[in-house]
């Protein structure tokens, strides 16, 4: 990878070039470094960040185990050390049982979303006698099902998908005592009964006690063993014993008269050589139930951090149960959000419209770090900055971790919910993204992926929007639109030319604006990580001023991609009294240096 002589250049704090193809700002999580600031602004930070915490050699209370398990297992990422796993891919071969009888299975390929309590396990084998037992199981919240194709009955006509009521208590247990789930619900123990956060930080478990919430650590020896629930299984108890290393060897799971045993070894990255993600998974996964081996599973790869993993549940599912219980509603805290404004009346103009004129804040990123995070305890020592991710000191793990922080990766607008046809190729692109995310070869971000206006300008006749830099966690340069708001109709090049920003038409529907726009340029992607879009998509966005404050809602249509239309929900922007006053800088160069130096598969 080559690096920009401007960024290292302008960024006094050592953060390294996020790419040939950015620029001179970037922005990291809640540390904000801007070429447009004043000096003795660069590198201020939006919000305070929790000091490291390293637990004392041969601790035993729960929080040091908790904490040494996840450290270990490298699922805490940030300068905050927050575990962001939120999904995985996982594919394997082995044998699984398959309505009670053995499948030899030449590939188990599970999507995992730990976010929204989802996992789809497609089994492709054949019984010792050669008859076929491939299948698809699926897990979403508290339903359950079986395919026949990927995504079935999501697009009317295509697949089946038949509801397995009585298997879902099953496959809660198996996603949440996963050597990733396991953690993360020991982790959600801690803080019953409040809910659990997704993105959670186990430096604030309580310190020097043996139980917190359900979860309680106990000693064999020089062994730790957890107890701990598992979430949407009200009467199952999971018990994890750590290896040396604290990693999980096996949980055992007691649920009612049912007993599953998961045992678990030869941990280590098993994501593609070209993209590592230093995030350690079993090689070797057995499942029994009541002593009878049920999977027995050798890993081949995984994916790690995969952005779009998504369990829509069939109408015809959701008709045929009526679910007993719900695994719990993860939260995600946001990131600091702007201060709240005191009540002030709404500016109009002389025509009695609000005036949306000024500098507006944006949405946090719900987590916050800066790229520098330290070198954890199984992580390679040695090498610096390289192709092998060796690390030195906290800046190495950037390239690493550095996609993981960008905020398409948590979901907190939703996500499109695609036809099952476009799934593996948006995952693809997701794994690819430093060749194929158009922001790598200049294309402007486009929208939604540029966020909301940091600026707005309104006139008589129309209104100015403008996009700041490094909007999608490092990528993009300023941008505006020019939209007009007198009635005037799209013009015949309008109506036929595509760009990034669509071809927008503003009205007034009493005190918002709505701004309808087409055209677009199906270059551009929705958000990183391959969330792509046909030339027939379709965007309407209200505006409404209440105050200081601006709501934001944004809907997008593209039947041609998406099931059903992506409705995020409402943004609320501050006026803000910037510094500055909000003068756009002079765009800075964008220059192309790795079209022909793609050596990995790292996010960028």
């Amino acid at each position: 990878m080559r690096t920009g002589v401007a960024i290292v250049a302008a960024l006094t704090i050592g953060v390294p070039a996020l790419s040939g193809a950015q620029e001179t700002a970037a922005e990291f999580g809640n540390v904000e470094i801007s070429a447009a600031l004043p000096s003795g602004e660069q590198g201020r930070r939006r919000g305070e960040v929790d000091a490291e915490y390293t637990p004392v050699p041969g601790a035993r209370d729960l929080k040091s185990v908790i904490f040494n398990w996840a450290w270990h297992m490298g699922m805490l990422r940030s300068t905050e050390e927050y575990d962001l796993i939120m999904s995985l891919v996982y594919e394997g071969t082995g044998t699984v049982e398959v309505d009670g009888q053995p499948c030899n299975v030449t590939r188990y390929r599970s999507d995992i979303a730990y976010q929204t309590s989802g996992e789809r396990i497609r089994i492709t084998g054949a019984r010792p006698d050669g008859q076929d037992c491939s299948t698809i199981e699926v897990l979403s919240g508290a339903y359950a099902w079986n395919e026949d194709i990927q995504g079935a009955e999501l697009v009317p006509g295509e697949g089946t998908a038949t509801p397995m009521p009585a298997t879902v208590e099953e496959r809660m247990i198996r996603l949440w005592a996963n050597p990733q789930g396991a953690w993360k619900a020991a982790m959600a123990g801690t803080q019953y009964p409040n809910p659990p956060q997704m993105a959670a930080r186990p430096q604030r478990v309580p310190a020097d006690v043996m139980t917190a919430g359900r979860t309680s650590v106990t000693w064999s020896g020089d062994t730790p063993v957890l107890t701990f629930p598992i979430p949407g299984v009200p009467d199952a108890t999971a018990t994890a014993t750590l290896d040396d290393r604290f990693m999980a060897e096996s949980v055992v799971v007691e649920n009612g008269a049912d007993t599953y045993e998961f045992t678990y070894g030869d941990y280590r990255d098993w994501n593609n050589p070209l993209h590592p993600a230093e995030a350690f998974y079993a090689g070797r996964m057995t499942e029994r139930k009541n002593g009878a081996v049920v999977r027995d599973i050798t890993t081949t790869v995984t994916e790690t951090g995969q952005v779009y993993v998504v369990m829509p549940v069939p109408a015809s599912v959701e008709a045929a149960i009526t679910p007993t219980h719900q695994p719990p509603d993860w939260t995600l805290s946001p990131g600091t959000p702007p201060p709240a404004t005191a009540a002030a009346p709404t500016p109009r103009r002389a025509d009695g419209k609000p005036d949306l004129t000024g500098n507006w804040s944006r949405a946090p990123n719900p987590i916050t770090g800066n790229g520098s995070r330290r070198c954890g305890p199984t992580q390679v020592k040695g090498g610096g900055i390289n192709p092998e991710f060796g690390c030195t000191g906290g800046q190495d793990n950037f390239w690493v971790e550095y996609a993981w922080i960008s905020p398409s990766r948590f979901g907190v607008l939703g996500r499109p919910v695609y036809k099952p046809e476009f799934w593996d190729e948006i995952q693809e692109l997701d794994m690819w993204t430093n060749k194929y995310d158009p922001v790598m070869t200049c294309k402007p971000l486009g929208l939604p992926r540029h966020g909301t206006p940091t600026r707005i300008v309104q006139g008589d006749i129309d209104v100015f929007f403008f996009y700041r830099q490094n909007a999608d966690y490092g990528g993009g340069n300023w941008e505006f639109r020019n939209i007009p708001t007198d009635g005037r109709a799209r013009t015949p090049l309008q109506e036929s030319l595509a760009t990034f920003y669509g071809q927008s038409i503003g009205d007034w529907d009493g005190d918002t604006l709505v701004i309808d726009s087409i055209n677009f340029d199906n270059t551009s992607w929705l958000g990183r990580g391959g969330l792509i879009h046909s030339a027939s998509m379709h965007i309407v966005e209200r505006l409404t001023r209440v105050g200081n404050e601006l709501h934001y809602d944004m809907t997008i249509d593209d039947p041609e991609m998406f099931v059903e239309p992506w409705v995020m929900p409402t943004r609320v922007l501050r006026l803000e009294d910037r510094a500055d006053g909000g003068l756009i800088p002079e765009r800075s160069p964008c220059e192309v240096y790795e079209q022909d130096n793609e050596t990995s598969q790292v996010r960028h």
